[in-house]
């Protein structure tokens, strides 16, 4: 079981997490070193090990929605759509088992961007 004092270190470095998430959407071509120093400025107080380790974290997040879509695109003929409902439905726990810490809305986020990116 966790104490109460670990609890706090695991939301704090959910801050920088979602702070991470948030970057790396945005940014057209993420850039680590660049997305590292924007997080620094955006979440302060952390040190260089706990930017780097959210970065990591969301970077793998994203390999893994891009992954999905190729197999996704691999197991159905060419010219097939799939909606993001459908996306959601059927990724969303897969991605969460993988890529744990994110929200929900993350995990959609991330799902859409792979098969937007990733694909088509």
């Amino acid at each position: 079981m966790q104490q109460p004092q670990d609890q706090a270190v695991d939301n704090d470095i959910a801050e920088v997490l979602h702070a991470a998430f948030k970057l790396y959407g945005a940014a057209d071509k993420p850039n680590r070193k660049e997305c590292l120093k924007q997080l620094a400025q955006a979440v302060p107080g952390y040190g260089d090990r706990e930017y780097t380790h959210a970065w990591n974290r969301v970077s793998v997040l994203y390999e893994h929605a891009c992954k999905l879509a190729f197999r996704w695109a691999n197991e159905n003929p060419p010219g097939a759509t799939i909606d993001s409902g459908v996306v959601e439905a059927i990724f969303m726990d897969e991605i969460a088992g993988k890529c744990q810490g994110f929200s929900p809305e993350e995990y959609a986020a991330a799902l859409s961007y792979g098969f937007e990116r990733g694909i088509f």
